[in-house]
Parts: structure tokens; C-alpha cells; sequence
């Protein structure tokens, strides 16, 4: 993209953030604008006062165990480092995990051998400051984020022979060589400038941040653990990690909107250095979402479209099933520059317990298309129960179960057909995340697949393990 391309793209954001700040006002009394009225369309922050142990617990219940963090109010109370404009917390995730069957012939690292049972951790650290108390604008917010992984890298995910990884969490941040080393992922400004607008901008990662159903999304840590349950694959395939982007959040009484842009250059390792923004191209992506009632029961739909302008593999010459870092090898053989996907989904509400709007469980679907060549998916479509369980209810369990159908493109050339007979994946998980305590779940989660990867894998695969989730 030449210079005078990106310099036009950068003033033409930067003019329109300047004209959306002239309209910025303080909000009503008692309405709070964060990334809550955002989410979950691109913004993914701490929220404004994290809930108390009351909050915690389910509708009408109320809770034996206490604070909702390992570390209670340590930093708040003991540091006053709220009163300060600055806000702290994290998690840590322990993924033990097994597969029976998966790639069974011999492969170069880092693909391997089915039949395992192998260990993975992964910890995510935030920082929350509020600009308003540096002089900024009212609830204006700085999110940095540091995550690493330790153990072994996409514990089985590397190891089933599918598109989607098997236990996503365990892939990020994409940095298979460097166990324990912690990479700032998030260094990302969010301002709201009225209650209908927020605009944001810096460097993100990926997760959360298109696609969302309330029952089938987030991180992976307190859902589901398979990529086609987490996030479209759709897009997700071939995409940045951690990014430089700027967009606006329209937030409506109907639902919302947003518009973002993306360079697509991986930033995972970089701190923040400019000097090559859009020397790899551009993505462009917009969405939609409503808010709907069925028999008096809260739902939303949403549809979107992602635009990518940057070297990619074509197919017909080459093929990396592992690319989870997402970042496209413009020499890996012949490239082309331009792809597109089309998507939606939705969640419904069918139960609800109590007043809490969010206690209850539900139907979640998604759906997309897409141009089968750079992109290796042509279609997708996932469907599935989740929510609130009604065994667990007064403890804030929670279970979750999916299938879904990942097409494969067509497009694949001679060379990568032979070697690993690309074919359409289906698989179907279960997950009940038991809330031991309220900063504490343990979640058993089983999984059945048909591995995309034809000509290195069984025709079936079972992966079962237990993930734990510590918040502080």
C-alpha cells in the first residue's frame, strides 16, 4: 500500500474521532458509559466496578465462598490503586487434556502424534486506567494486557489433525518457541464520546472481538475450548493475533453497530512500533447487531462482513495447516491479495431464572461463507445449547453443548491434496464449568471430531480433559 494510502486512511480516522469528541457529554445520572454498552462487538475491558461477591451468585442465592478474586481486594483497599484511576486483575488456566486418535503418521514439528495426554497453562494479566483521573475525557480507558503460555504448546490442538485447534486457549498468545515469555497483547484506548458512540484505538487481540453469541464466544477460559465454538474460523484463520486497529462502536437501544479497521501485520511480539503500518495491507470489517424478544425472551442477531487486502497464500500451491499465529507467508509459493467473509448468528434465551437478565440458558447458531480460496474454510455453521445450568444453578454452574461443520475449500491444489487430503471437519463438544468458588471453575469437557486433515488422521478423534480458571 503506498504511503500516501495509509497517511489518508490514518488522517481520515483521526478526523472523524475529532468530530465525534465535539459531541462528547457526560451521561444521565445512572447510566454508565463503558465497553459494557459496547460489548460485545469489539471492546474487551475490565468492568467499571467488578462485581461483588453477591453479584456473583445466582439469582436469589447467596454466596458461601466470599470474594470473587484470589486476591480479594488487595490491590483496591490495601494499595488504594482504584482511587488511584488504576485497576488490576488476571487469570490463570490449567489445560490438562488427552486425544484418542488424531494424527496418526509421521509429521514435522510442530504437528505430532495422537494418543497423548499432555499439560498446557496459559496466564493473562490487565491493567485498567482511568483516563479521566490523567486528564482525559469522562471514562475514557487504557487497557494493557500481558499473556504467556507454558507447558505444552496447543496442547493437543497441534496433535488432532483438525482445522479448528482442538483446545484453542492453549494456542495463545501465538508464540510456539518461547514458553513463559509474557507478550503485551492489549495497549488499547477506549473513549466513550456520548452514550451512542465509542471509539477506540491501539493494539488488540483477536479474541472477542467479532462473531459473539452470549452462550458460544470469549476466550475460552469459562466456555467452550474448540476454535469453531469460540470464533468463526472463518475469518479467525489466517488473521493477526495481536493488532494495530481503530474503529466506533455505535451502541443503540435496538442493539448497535461498528465499523473497524485492522493492520494486518502480527504485533504479538512488537511493543509499539509504527513505521510500517499497512505495509502488509489492510482488513476492513463492519457488524450489526439487534436485540430481539421470542415468547418474552431476550435474543440478539447479528451479521457482519470481514475484507482482508494483503498476501496470502493461494491454495493451490500451498498449505499450513497450523497457522494459528496468523500470519500469512507472502513467499509460501504464489499469493493473492484479496479475501472476503460474510457471516451472522444468533443466541435466544429459552429459560430464565429470576430477574438477572443473564441467568438462564439458551440457543446459540452461527453461520458464514466465505471465498474458499486464499481462505482454506469455504463454509461453516455451528449450533448448540448454553447458559446458566439448572442443576447449579445457586452456585453460577454453567454447561455448554455444540456441534458444528467446517467446509473446506475446494480450491487445493495437487501438491497439498496429496499430502493431507483436505476434507469437511464436524465435531461436537460438551463442557460444565462447576463454580467451586466464586474466583475458581473446573470445567470436564469432552469433545468428538472428524479431523479435516484427511491423510495424517484417524477418522475419528475423542478429546476429553479438565480446564481450570482462577481469577485475581
Amino acid at each position: 500500500m503506498p504511503p500516501s494510502t495509509r497517511l489518508a486512511i490514518l488522517v481520515g480516522l483521526l478526523v472523524a474521532a475529532g468530530a465525534l469528541r465535539g459531541i462528547a457529554q457526560e451521561p444521565a445520572d445512572g447510566e454508565a458509559i463503558t465497553e459494557r454498552l459496547a460489548a460485545p462487538y469489539s471492546i474487551d475491558l475490565l468492568p467499571d466496578d467488578p462485581a461483588t461477591a453477591e453479584e456473583g451468585a445466582a439469582a436469589g442465592g447467596t454466596d458461601p465462598f466470599g470474594r470473587k478474586t484470589v486476591t480479594g481486594d488487595l490491590f483496591d483497599r490495601w494499595l488504594s490503586t482504584k482511587e488511584a484511576g488504576v485497576t488490576f486483575g488476571g487469570r490463570v488456566t490449567q489445560f490438562g487434556f488427552g486425544v484418542a486418535g488424531g494424527i496418526d503418521q509421521p509429521v514435522p514439528p510442530p504437528l505430532g502424534g495422537g494418543d497423548v495426554f499432555v499439560y498446557t497453562g496459559r496466564g493473562e494479566y490487565d491493567a485498567v486506567v482511568d483516563l479521566e483521573k490523567f486528564g482525559g475525557l469522562p471514562r475514557g480507558r487504557l487497557l494493557i494486557r500481558a499473556e504467556h503460555w507454558y507447558g505444552e504448546y496447543g496442547n493437543v490442538s497441534l496433535r488432532a489433525g483438525a482445522f479448528t485447534p482442538v483446545v484453542f486457549p492453549a494456542c495463545l498468545p501465538p508464540r510456539p518457541n518461547d514458553p513463559g515469555v509474557p507478550y503485551i497483547t492489549n495497549i488499547l484506548v477506549t473513549q466513550p464520546l456520548s452514550p451512542d458512540w465509542v471509539v477506540y484505538g491501539g493494539k488488540k487481540d483477536i479474541l472477542g472481538s467479532f462473531d459473539q453469541d452470549v452462550f458460544a464466544g470469549g476466550d475460552g477460559t469459562e466456555q467452550f475450548v474448540n476454535q469453531a465454538l469460540i470464533a468463526n474460523p472463518s475469518f479467525l484463520l489466517g488473521m493477526p493475533y495481536s493488532f494495530f486497529t481503530t474503529g466506533i462502536v455505535a451502541p443503540r437501544d435496538w442493539g448497535g453497530m461498528s465499523v473497524y479497521v485492522m493492520d494486518p501485520k502480527n504485533r504479538t511480539a512488537d511493543f509499539l512500533q509504527f513505521g510500517d503500518l499497512f505495509n502488509q495491507g489492510i482488513i476492513i470489517g463492519g457488524e450489526v447487531k439487534y436485540r430481539t424478544k421470542l415468547l418474552d425472551a431476550p435474543g440478539q442477531r447479528h451479521l457482519g462482513a470481514v475484507w482482508k487486502h494483503q498476501p496470502q497464500r493461494d491454495l493451490r500451491f500451498a498449505f499450513q495447516p497450523s497457522d494459528v499465529g496468523g500470519g500469512p507467508l507472502a513467499n509460501a509459493g504464489r499469493t493473492l491479495w484479496d479475501s472476503w467473509v460474510v457471516y451472522g448468528g444468533f443466541d435466544q434465551y429459552l429459560v430464565r431464572y429470576g430477574e438477572k437478565p443473564d441467568r438462564g440458558w439458551g440457543l446459540f447458531g452461527r453461520a458464514s461463507i466465505a471465498d474458499g480460496n486464499p481462505n482454506p474454510i469455504r463454509s461453516f455453521f455451528s449450533t448448540g445449547l448454553g447458559g446458566y445450568s439448572p442443576l447449579g444453578r445457586m452456585r453460577g454452574d454453567t454447561f455448554g453443548l455444540g456441534c458444528f461443520f467446517v467446509g473446506g475449500s475446494s480450491q487445493f491444489g495437487p501438491v497439498p491434496t496429496a499430502l493431507f487430503a483436505p476434507r469437511d471437519g464436524v465435531g461436537v463438544e460438551w463442557f460444565y464449568n462447576v463454580q467451586a468458588t466464586p474466583w475458581l471453575n473446573v470445567t470436564p469437557d469432552i469433545q468428538w471430531i472428524r479431523p479435516g486433515l484427511g491423510a495424517i488422521a484417524t477418522d475419528n478423534a475423542f478429546i476429553y480433559g479438565l480446564r481450570a480458571n482462577a481469577t485475581f
